[in-house]
Parts: C-alpha cells; sequence; structure tokens
C-alpha cells in the first residue's frame, strides 16, 4: 500500500513540474493531426467564388472561339460558293465552244411572249455533268410543260451553301393552275447578268433584245459572243449571287418586304415574273439580274415583265420602262462573288463606285475602269 500510494504522488508530482513521459503512439497521432490541418489533399469541393471563375473562365473561352468557328465555317461555304461559280463559268465556255456564242439569257417559244423554255441553266445542263436531266427535258416544251420530279431536283452547282432559303420553294399559285410542273421547285442561288439596261423585251417580230451599250451578256434570245464584248471579258460580269433566302419587295427601289414571300427562283424557270402570273397573286425574283441597284440591298428586288401589255417596249426602268430584274445579293459579309466573262471568279464590295459597278456589268459600254 505504501509503494502505489508512493507511485501516484511521484506522477502527480511530474505533472506538477511540467514533465511529460515519451509515448511514441500518442506522438505519432498528434503528428498526423497537424499535419492532416494543412495538406490541401483533404479538403473536399469548390468555394462559391471559387467555382464562379472557373465559369467565368469558361464563358470566356466560348465567347472568343465561337466567332472563330463560324468564321472558319463561312470561309468554307464561300470557297465552295465561289467553286460553284468556277464550274458556271467552264460550263458556259465549252458551250461557246460548241455553239460560238454564249446561251441565251431567255428563250420563249416561237411568236410568243409568255411561254418561256428557260433560261441558260437549260442550256448548260449538258455541261455541269447533268446528262440525265438534260435528255428528259423537251427543248420545245415551256418549264412549265416539265416534270415536278425535274423540278424539284437540286442542282448543287446553282446552290451556295450561305444561301439561308429552303432547298425547295413550294408556291400554292403555281400549285392552283395544275400544271405539270407542279407546285414546287429547286432553288437557285445565282443569276444572270443582264447589265444596266434592265428592259426584259423583245425587238419587233419576237426577235432578240437590241443591243446598246447598257446591255450585259445575257437578255431576251441573246447571242452573245466573247468577240462580242468589246470592253473586255476579264471587265465583264456574266454571272453574280442572287441568293434566294433575301425577304422580297415589288419594284425598282422598293424597301418593304411582300408578306410571306422570298427572293427564291428556280433554275429550271430563270426567268421574271410576268403580268398574268403577278395577277394570280405570284412574286418572283427571276434568274436575271441587272446593276440598276446596289447589290445586298437589304429587301431584294423582284423582277417584273409586261409580256401582254408592252413586250415590245425596249425603255429599261430608269427611263420610264414598265419591266425590271432583280438586284445582286448574297449572304457574305461585305459583298458578292460574281463569275465574269473570262472565267475568273472575283468578290465586289457591296461600297464599290455605283458606277464602275455597272460599268462592269455592260458588254459594250466603252467605260474605261480603274481601281474597284
Amino acid at each position: 500500500m505504501a509503494m502505489k500510494s508512493r507511485s501516484r504522488v511521484n506522477v502527480k508530482q511530474n505533472a506538477t513540474r511540467g514533465e511529460v513521459r515519451w509515448n511514441p503512439l500518442l506522438m505519432k497521432r498528434e503528428l498526423q493531426r497537424e499535419i492532416d490541418k494543412g495538406n490541401p489533399r483533404e479538403r473536399f469541393g469548390f468555394t462559391l467564388i471559387e467555382l464562379l471563375v472557373v465559369i467565368a473562365i469558361i464563358a470566356i473561352l466560348i465567347a472568343l472561339l465561337l466567332p472563330a468557328v463560324q468564321q472558319a465555317r463561312e470561309a468554307a461555304r464561300r470557297t465552295q460558293c465561289e467553286n460553284n461559280l468556277k464550274q458556271i463559268g467552264i460550263a458556259l465556255h465549252n458551250y461557246h465552244d460548241v455553239h460560238r456564242t454564249f446561251p441565251p439569257g431567255y428563250r420563249f417559244m416561237a411568236n410568243s411572249s409568255t411561254d418561256t423554255i428557260g433560261g441558260p441553266t437549260v442550256s448548260l445542263l449538258a455541261f455541269l455533268e447533268q446528262g440525265n436531266i438534260d435528255s428528259q427535258l423537251d427543248p420545245t416544251t415551256p418549264w412549265y410543260m416539265q416534270s415536278s420530279t425535274i423540278a424539284q431536283t437540286t442542282l448543287p452547282a446553282f446552290v451556295c451553301p450561305s444561301d439561308t432559303s429552303r432547298p425547295k420553294i413550294t408556291s400554292d399559285e403555281f400549285g392552283v393552275l395544275g400544271l405539270p410542273f407542279g407546285d414546287t421547285y429547286a432553288i437557285s442561288s445565282y443569276a444572270y447578268s443582264i447589265g444596266y439596261d434592265d428592259a426584259v423585251c423583245f425587238s419587233p417580230g419576237f426577235g432578240p433584245k437590241s443591243t446598246n451599250k447598257n446591255v450585259g451578256v445575257f437578255y431576251v434570245h441573246s447571242k452573245t459572243r466573247i468577240a462580242d464584248i468589246t470592253d473586255g471579258s476579264s471587265n465583264t460580269i456574266a454571272v453574280g449571287e442572287a441568293a434566294s433566302g433575301y425577304d422580297l419587295c415589288h419594284g425598282i427601289g422598293c424597301s418593304v418586304p411582300l408578306s410571306g414571300w422570298t427572293a427564291g427562283h428556280s433554275w429550271l424557270i430563270d426567268g421574271t415574273n410576268k403580268e398574268h402570273y403577278l395577277g394570280l397573286g405570284l412574286q418572283y425574283a427571276g434568274g436575271l439580274a441587272s446593276t440598276v441597284e446596289k447589290m445586298n440591298k437589304e429587301v431584294a428586288t423582284d423582277a417584273y415583265f409586261h409580256a401582254v401589255s408592252e413586250p415590245f417596249n425596249t425603255n429599261p426602268s430608269w427611263n420610264g420602262g414598265p419591266h425590271w430584274a432583280s438586284n445582286f445579293r448574297s449572304f457574305h459579309a461585305g459583298g458578292c462573288q460574281f463569275l465574269f466573262s473570262d472565267g475568273s471568279v472575283q468578290f465586289l464590295s457591296e461600297t464599290i463606285d455605283l458606277a464602275t459597278y455597272r460599268a462592269l456589268s455592260t458588254i459594250q459600254g466603252g467605260e474605261v475602269i480603274g481601281e474597284y
């Protein structure tokens, strides 16, 4: 009993003196606890501030990358559109090699001002590796008597990837006529240049429109040869962009969109809207375009031809004429791509001087064209 009592006293005295006996297991546990307090690997989750910073960084990266991705995609679409025009240019020159002339800009049945066979595209099918379609078309039959299958066939070379239009457009106005053509047609994103003279008309006897210094490569019953382009084939527009996806308005200088109508036009028709179709309510842009109005006009102008009442009126719209053609337009930022008569493709700015722009669209204007 005396020994136990003395042992308790010694322990108490040692504790009073501040002495600590060495215990390895206890020290190891204390050391591990100290290490764990400062070990970040043992921390779980993020603070709210850290989470917000991460989200902000991701948002900034997306904001930086998205425009770059969009620009890369548009560059690819623009390149494809340029290639389309080059294909059309090769087809035009191959046609010229065979027939010694470019195809007519607009062909009508004999002695008719209303029944059209179609535009240059119909003539180019065999030169665009579209022999199957070409063999099914009757070159002596108006476009509206062609089959609906042909009318709805998309020609890839005539669709710009940047065009926002649907690949096929349905028109109830066509449908009510009950024509073999049907009510649906595949679009075109390009139009043939008729120059600064936008009169869609005949010479007496339903002959080709007479030439003047303002005409373009294509017009009614035209047979333009490269030799006829005295302004120089490298200085003369042949084909340009005419996107089908634009809103449409009626008349030169118009700006108010027509409800429910876009500038969609068919590669098969390739022509202008005639007064008897307008009487049915049909609005149409057509596959012929002029430089009377600037390119990329916010709302595209429709095309209109007084085919019944004044088919021989040769006055352009700016000289009191009763008919006109649409304007060139694209969904590429800042301008349009054009196929020139020598087969080259150039991008023209929408801010180009209007006089220069018009001079580039004529074949015999005699203008001196500077930088553009």
